[in-house]
Protein backbone atom coordinates (compact mmCIF):
# COMPACT_ATOMS: atom_id res chain seq x y z
CA UNK A 1 0.00 0.00 0.00
CA UNK A 2 1.27 3.46 -0.87
CA UNK A 3 0.72 6.57 1.25
CA UNK A 4 0.95 10.18 0.06
CA UNK A 5 2.64 12.33 2.67
CA UNK A 6 3.39 16.03 2.39
CA UNK A 7 6.73 16.64 4.08
CA UNK A 8 8.55 19.78 5.11
CA UNK A 9 12.37 19.68 5.13
CA UNK A 10 14.30 22.28 7.13
CA UNK A 11 17.95 23.24 6.54
CA UNK A 12 19.79 26.29 7.88
CA UNK A 13 16.52 27.92 8.85
CA UNK A 14 14.78 27.48 5.48
CA UNK A 15 11.81 25.22 4.79
CA UNK A 16 11.27 23.08 1.72
CA UNK A 17 7.98 21.28 1.06
CA UNK A 18 7.43 18.35 -1.23
CA UNK A 19 4.93 15.54 -1.73
CA UNK A 20 6.56 12.12 -1.53
CA UNK A 21 4.95 8.72 -2.07
CA UNK A 22 6.35 6.18 0.38
CA UNK A 23 5.76 2.46 -0.15
CA UNK A 24 4.48 0.43 2.77
CA UNK A 25 7.36 -0.84 4.90
CA UNK A 26 9.79 1.85 3.70
CA UNK A 27 12.22 3.42 6.16
CA UNK A 28 13.38 7.02 6.50
CA UNK A 29 16.76 7.93 8.01
CA UNK A 30 17.06 11.45 9.46
CA UNK A 31 20.71 12.50 9.67
CA UNK A 32 22.21 14.80 12.30
CA UNK A 33 21.31 18.44 11.73
CA UNK A 34 18.26 17.55 9.60
CA UNK A 35 14.58 17.76 10.46
CA UNK A 36 11.62 15.77 9.19
CA UNK A 37 8.14 17.12 9.83
CA UNK A 38 4.75 16.16 8.43
CA UNK A 39 2.19 18.81 7.59
CA UNK A 40 -1.28 18.75 9.10
CA UNK A 41 -2.42 16.94 5.95
CA UNK A 42 -0.71 13.72 6.96
CA UNK A 43 1.21 11.78 9.58
CA UNK A 44 4.57 10.05 9.44
CA UNK A 45 3.87 6.43 10.31
CA UNK A 46 6.79 4.58 8.74
CA UNK A 47 9.98 3.44 10.48
CA UNK A 48 12.09 6.59 11.04
CA UNK A 49 15.70 6.23 12.21
CA UNK A 50 18.67 8.55 12.69
CA UNK A 51 19.61 11.28 15.19
CA UNK A 52 18.06 14.34 13.49
CA UNK A 53 14.96 16.06 14.80
CA UNK A 54 11.61 14.38 14.08
CA UNK A 55 8.24 16.01 14.64
CA UNK A 56 4.60 16.02 13.63
CA UNK A 57 3.02 19.27 12.52
CA UNK A 58 4.75 22.64 11.99
CA UNK A 59 7.87 23.56 13.96
CA UNK A 60 7.14 25.57 17.16
CA UNK A 61 9.54 28.38 16.17
CA UNK A 62 9.85 30.06 12.77
CA UNK A 63 13.37 31.51 12.41
CA UNK A 64 13.69 34.07 9.60
CA UNK A 65 17.34 35.17 9.91
CA UNK A 66 20.62 34.34 11.66
CA UNK A 67 23.76 36.46 11.14
CA UNK A 68 26.66 38.14 12.96
CA UNK A 69 28.58 41.39 13.36
CA UNK A 70 32.26 41.90 14.27
CA UNK A 71 32.65 44.56 16.99
CA UNK A 72 35.81 46.03 18.54
CA UNK A 73 38.00 43.79 16.37
CA UNK A 74 37.61 40.59 18.45
CA UNK A 75 33.96 40.43 19.51
CA UNK A 76 31.21 38.60 17.65
CA UNK A 77 27.58 39.71 18.05
CA UNK A 78 25.08 37.09 16.92
CA UNK A 79 21.66 38.36 15.82
CA UNK A 80 18.58 36.36 14.85
CA UNK A 81 14.84 36.88 14.44
CA UNK A 82 11.82 34.64 14.92
CA UNK A 83 8.57 35.31 13.08
CA UNK A 84 6.48 33.34 15.58
CA UNK A 85 7.05 31.17 18.66
CA UNK A 86 5.19 28.43 20.48
CA UNK A 87 6.43 26.78 23.70
CA UNK A 88 9.92 28.23 23.12
CA UNK A 89 12.19 27.90 26.20
CA UNK A 90 15.17 29.52 24.50
CA UNK A 91 18.36 29.20 22.50
CA UNK A 92 21.59 27.46 23.44
CA UNK A 93 24.60 29.13 21.77
CA UNK A 94 27.54 27.03 20.56
CA UNK A 95 30.85 28.09 19.04
CA UNK A 96 33.30 25.94 17.14
CA UNK A 97 36.92 25.63 18.15
CA UNK A 98 39.13 28.14 16.36
CA UNK A 99 39.64 27.06 12.74
CA UNK A 100 38.01 23.68 13.50
CA UNK A 101 34.31 23.12 12.79
CA UNK A 102 34.42 19.53 14.14
CA UNK A 103 34.62 20.65 17.81
CA UNK A 104 31.90 22.69 19.51
CA UNK A 105 31.54 24.43 22.88
CA UNK A 106 28.49 25.78 24.69
CA UNK A 107 29.10 29.51 25.24
CA UNK A 108 25.73 30.79 26.47
CA UNK A 109 21.95 30.65 26.59
CA UNK A 110 19.29 33.21 25.60
CA UNK A 111 15.77 32.86 26.99
CA UNK A 112 12.94 32.60 24.46
CA UNK A 113 9.67 34.49 24.45
CA UNK A 114 7.67 31.32 25.06
CA UNK A 115 4.70 32.13 22.85
CA UNK A 116 4.56 34.95 20.32
CA UNK A 117 2.71 35.72 17.10
CA UNK A 118 4.87 38.76 16.26
CA UNK A 119 8.56 38.94 15.21
CA UNK A 120 11.10 38.85 18.05
CA UNK A 121 14.76 39.94 17.71
CA UNK A 122 17.50 38.23 19.72
CA UNK A 123 21.23 38.83 20.16
CA UNK A 124 24.24 37.33 21.93
CA UNK A 125 27.73 38.80 22.41
CA UNK A 126 30.80 36.56 22.33
CA UNK A 127 33.82 38.59 23.47
CA UNK A 128 37.57 38.27 23.93
CA UNK A 129 38.23 36.00 20.95
CA UNK A 130 41.69 35.38 19.55
CA UNK A 131 42.64 35.65 15.88
CA UNK A 132 41.07 32.95 13.71
CA UNK A 133 37.81 31.68 12.18
CA UNK A 134 34.81 30.62 14.26
CA UNK A 135 31.49 28.99 13.33
CA UNK A 136 28.33 29.41 15.39
CA UNK A 137 25.05 27.57 15.79
CA UNK A 138 21.98 28.00 17.94
CA UNK A 139 19.90 25.21 19.41
CA UNK A 140 16.26 26.18 19.82
CA UNK A 141 14.80 24.20 22.74
CA UNK A 142 11.15 23.97 23.78
CA UNK A 143 9.81 23.34 27.29
CA UNK A 144 9.40 19.63 26.49
CA UNK A 145 13.09 19.19 25.67
CA UNK A 146 12.61 19.01 21.88
CA UNK A 147 15.16 20.99 19.88
CA UNK A 148 16.28 22.15 16.45
CA UNK A 149 19.77 23.21 15.35
CA UNK A 150 20.48 26.23 13.14
CA UNK A 151 24.01 26.43 11.74
CA UNK A 152 25.73 29.56 10.48
CA UNK A 153 27.20 28.60 7.11
CA UNK A 154 29.76 31.44 7.01
CA UNK A 155 32.60 31.66 9.54
CA UNK A 156 33.17 34.77 11.63
CA UNK A 157 36.76 35.84 10.98
CA UNK A 158 38.74 37.61 13.71
CA UNK A 159 41.71 39.35 12.13
CA UNK A 160 45.07 39.90 13.81
CA UNK A 161 45.45 43.24 15.67
CA UNK A 162 46.81 46.20 13.74
CA UNK A 163 48.33 48.02 16.73
CA UNK A 164 49.32 47.67 20.39
CA UNK A 165 46.59 48.37 22.90
CA UNK A 166 45.91 48.05 26.65
CA UNK A 167 42.24 47.90 27.57
CA UNK A 168 40.46 49.16 30.68
CA UNK A 169 40.12 46.40 33.25
CA UNK A 170 36.65 44.94 33.80
CA UNK A 171 34.93 45.19 36.16
CA UNK A 172 36.22 48.44 37.60
CA UNK A 173 35.83 49.04 40.53
CA UNK A 174 36.25 45.36 41.41
CA UNK A 175 36.35 42.86 44.29
CA UNK A 176 38.54 40.89 44.36
CA UNK A 177 39.51 39.98 40.80
CA UNK A 178 39.32 41.74 37.47
CA UNK A 179 40.25 41.05 33.85
CA UNK A 180 42.84 42.99 31.87
CA UNK A 181 42.88 42.82 28.06
CA UNK A 182 45.62 43.80 25.63
CA UNK A 183 46.56 43.19 22.01
CA UNK A 184 49.82 42.63 20.14
CA UNK A 185 50.20 43.35 16.41
CA UNK A 186 53.36 41.23 16.21
CA UNK A 187 55.27 38.67 18.28
CA UNK A 188 57.17 40.17 21.22
CA UNK A 189 57.96 39.89 24.93
CA UNK A 190 55.34 41.29 27.32
CA UNK A 191 55.64 42.59 30.87
CA UNK A 192 52.47 43.45 32.82
CA UNK A 193 52.75 44.71 36.39
CA UNK A 194 50.57 46.30 39.10
CA UNK A 195 51.65 49.20 41.36
CA UNK A 196 50.13 51.00 44.35
CA UNK A 197 49.71 54.79 44.54
CA UNK A 198 53.25 55.20 45.90
CA UNK A 199 54.69 53.48 42.83
CA UNK A 200 55.60 50.28 44.63
CA UNK A 201 55.21 47.09 42.61
CA UNK A 202 52.61 44.85 44.27
CA UNK A 203 52.27 42.09 41.66
CA UNK A 204 53.93 40.96 38.45
CA UNK A 205 51.28 39.39 36.20
CA UNK A 206 53.60 38.80 33.23
CA UNK A 207 57.37 39.09 33.36
CA UNK A 208 59.01 39.38 29.95
CA UNK A 209 56.83 36.59 28.52
CA UNK A 210 57.20 36.02 24.78
CA UNK A 211 53.79 35.94 23.06
CA UNK A 212 52.45 35.65 19.53
CA UNK A 213 50.54 38.47 17.85
CA UNK A 214 46.95 38.16 19.09
CA UNK A 215 44.31 39.37 21.58
CA UNK A 216 44.88 38.45 25.23
CA UNK A 217 42.98 38.64 28.51
CA UNK A 218 44.50 37.92 31.93
CA UNK A 219 42.92 37.81 35.39
CA UNK A 220 44.36 39.96 38.18
CA UNK A 221 43.58 38.59 41.65
CA UNK A 222 43.83 41.20 44.42
CA UNK A 223 42.56 39.04 47.28
CA UNK A 224 45.69 39.82 49.34
CA UNK A 225 45.63 43.58 48.73
CA UNK A 226 43.84 46.33 50.63
CA UNK A 227 41.12 48.48 49.09
CA UNK A 228 42.39 51.46 47.17
CA UNK A 229 43.63 52.82 43.87
CA UNK A 230 46.16 50.81 41.85
CA UNK A 231 47.86 51.18 38.50
CA UNK A 232 48.74 48.54 35.94
CA UNK A 233 51.31 49.01 33.21
CA UNK A 234 52.30 47.11 30.09
CA UNK A 235 55.64 46.96 28.32
CA UNK A 236 55.62 45.27 24.91
CA UNK A 237 58.39 46.06 22.43
CA UNK A 238 58.43 49.88 22.30
CA UNK A 239 54.84 50.16 23.53
CA UNK A 240 54.20 51.51 27.06
CA UNK A 241 50.88 52.34 28.72
CA UNK A 242 49.49 52.75 32.26
CA UNK A 243 45.88 52.56 33.44
CA UNK A 244 44.16 53.07 36.80
CA UNK A 245 41.87 50.64 38.61
CA UNK A 246 40.00 50.72 41.92
CA UNK A 247 39.82 47.82 44.38
CA UNK A 248 36.79 47.97 46.71
CA UNK A 249 36.33 45.24 49.32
Amino acid sequence: MKKLIILFFFAAGFAYSQSIVIDSGAEINVQSGSDLCASTAGNITGNITGIGTQCNGPLPVSLSSFSYLILNNNQVKLVWRTLSESNNRGFEISRSEKNDKSKWYNVGFVNGRGNSVVPVDYSFMDARLSEGKYYYRIKQIDFNGNYKLYDMSVAASILAPLKFSLGMNFPNPFNASTKISYQLPHDCSVTLKVYDVSGKEVQSILDNLYQKADYYTVTFNAANLASGVYFYSIKADSFREIRKMVLMK
